[in-house]
């Protein structure tokens, strides 16, 4: 199944938590997965993300509190350019200037759930343009398999084996994580510490301490690698 991120920055808390459930329904239909963050203001959302955006697309309310949804989208365009963004907001004399920083839909208050829904298909038929699902092939029990990288969650060194655990199930194999790194040389995989190798397609959130992912499991983050593992899992997704 496919994954989106999604992120909205609403103040109204009844208003973000009706979209964060609109978002989640409508891609369930699209057979899709969709992990939605939510933030109440500009502040809170450049606090979590200081250096890039880890989505796919941003809904943004216009008239948030201190800084506004337009000087935030501004300030985004600094770092992503490409970054689809949807504004919200009841006033149509915003709409120039969301055009100048680059918005994809606007949906102006009150809008339908039709408006949302299409504002979402435009994000839906941009995913589905994206490269085909792409696999790496490794030897277990003397036949060679091939997964989904979307499939895998990580793979861990267990003194002379290493483990790769997918969402279905674990394979087990002789390797280091040297070899591994070599054979799996794509922007996708990040050390989380020494002996974990997080596919950060399947990665929720990343604290200090620990790596969280998307079937609820987490590992653990090293001091060593959490710069180094941030920056990967916000460029991943820029």
């Amino acid at each position: 199944m496919k994954r989106i991120r999604i992120g909205i920055c609403e103040d109204d808390s009844t208003q973000l938590n009706y979209l964060k459930q609109e978002v989640k329904c409508y891609y369930e239909k699209q057979d899709c997965e969709a992990v939605v963050e939510g933030f109440k203001s500009a502040e809170e959302l450049l606090f979590q993300y200081p250096s890039g955006l880890p989505f796919h697309c941003l809904l943004l309310d216009i008239g948030l509190k201190e800084m506004d949804g337009v000087s935030l989208a501004k300030q985004i365009r600094n770092q992503d350019k490409e970054l689809p963004i949807i504004f919200i907001t009841g006033e149509r004399d915003y709409v120039l200037e969301g055009y100048k920083v680059g918005a994809m839909r606007f949906l102006l208050k009150p809008y339908k759930q039709e408006d949302l829904a299409e504002a979402l298909s435009c994000i839906w038929q941009r995913q589905e343009e994206q490269q085909p699902e792409s696999y790496v092939g490794f030897f277990y029990q003397g036949e060679y398999r091939k997964l989904k990288k979307s499939d895998i969650l990580f793979a861990e060194i267990r003194g002379h084996y290493l483990y790769i655990k997918t969402k279905e199930c674990e394979y087990e194999r002789k390797g280091s994580m040297k070899q591994l790194r070599q054979e799996w040389n794509d922007s996708c995989f990040c050390l989380a510490n020494r002996s974990v190798l997080v596919n950060l397609y399947n990665v929720e959130r990343i604290t200090r301490t620990d790596c969280e992912l998307c079937d609820g499991s987490s590992v653990k983050v090293s001091r060593g690698c959490y710069s180094e593992l941030n920056r990967c899992f916000v460029e991943f997704f820029m």
